[in-house]
């Protein structure tokens, strides 16, 4: 018996990749490194970091501020797209997925940064909202009394862990001291966000939802369930990873997301043998 496959040409969609808070579309540029040859990468500047005006849509409530922006750039691509997002960009990447799934032909997020539906859930839930509403207050408030570095010391150091905004060079404050009305900017539209859970289970888009086994509870958390209501969707729980993840520890995550895509661009086919026909 032979069996013949006869390859045909195939081109993969490409990526489009939305970065974190307090960052840039300069955060995947490894992700650019490790999928030449394979995908197509293009980053962008959500609003308010690298060389995006703060603004954004300001006709849009919630992260459609970002969404409706991206959403734009991915019509002038022209096909739908694998769409990746981390913390805020994962927020932002969900959102787009909502509002226009067909140009979305994946979705790959690393803990989204995606609360507000937890005030409506459970204790756990609501407890962990108050959480990340104290950790945005506390922003606003040092903001508000010109204090912008104590401000952002607290959100990096929540993120990153304590101690990580003290071995900062001065440079690399001064610069993140610059983006704390982006930041502001971020946590108010996430928290203003609407969609919920049963919308998500109606989103018929591969997914693969990650989370690092070291980061925040609320992250974990809100990925679990996030995951857990998407119907198409696959959950990585990664070993000894925090939520910067996709920046300090790329090569963990990239490889993740490059089986996820794979597994669309070229999903198994599941095929028999032959039937025996008697001689």
């Amino acid at each position: 018996m032979t069996i013949s496959f006869q390859p045909t040409e195939h081109i993969n969609a490409p990526i489009v990749a939305l970065h974190s808070s307090a960052s840039s579309s300069g955060q995947w540029t490894q992700l650019e490194e490790d999928f030449n040859g394979k995908f197509s990468v293009i980053a962008f500047d959500l609003p308010g970091y690298g060389r995006a005006p703060l603004t954004g849509d300001l006709s849009q409530n919630g992260a459609a501020v970002s969404a409706a922006a991206v959403i734009r750039e991915i019509e002038k691509i022209g096909c739908a797209v694998h769409l990746v997002g981390h913390s805020n960009g994962g927020g932002v990447a969900i959102k787009v997925a909502l509002m226009r799934p067909d140009l979305v032909k994946s979705l790959t997020v690393y803990e989204p940064a995606a609360f507000h539906f937890l005030q409506h859930g459970n204790r756990t839930g609501q407890r962990l909202f108050q959480q990340i509403q104290f950790v945005s207050g506390l922003v606003t408030a040092a903001a508000a009394e010109g204090d912008a570095a104590a401000g952002m010391a607290r959100f990096l150091d929540f993120w990153n862990g304590e101690g990580f905004w003290s071995n900062l060079p001065t440079s690399a404050k001064q610069r993140f001291a610059g983006m704390i009305s982006s930041v502001m900017t971020d946590f108010a539209n996430g928290i203003a966000e609407t969609w919920d859970l049963k919308d998500l289970s109606e989103l018929d888009v591969p997914t693969l939802v990650m989370t690092g086994m070291e980061s925040p509870e609320i992250t974990q958390h809100v990925s679990a369930v996030i995951a857990k209501a998407l119907p198409k969707s696959r959950f990585a729980l990664l070993p000894e990873l925090g939520h910067m993840a996709p920046i300090f520890q790329p090569e963990w995550v990239n490889s993740r997301i490059l089986e996820h895509l794979n597994s669309v661009e070229r999903p198994i086919v599941t095929c028999g043998w032959p039937g025996l026909v008697a001689a």
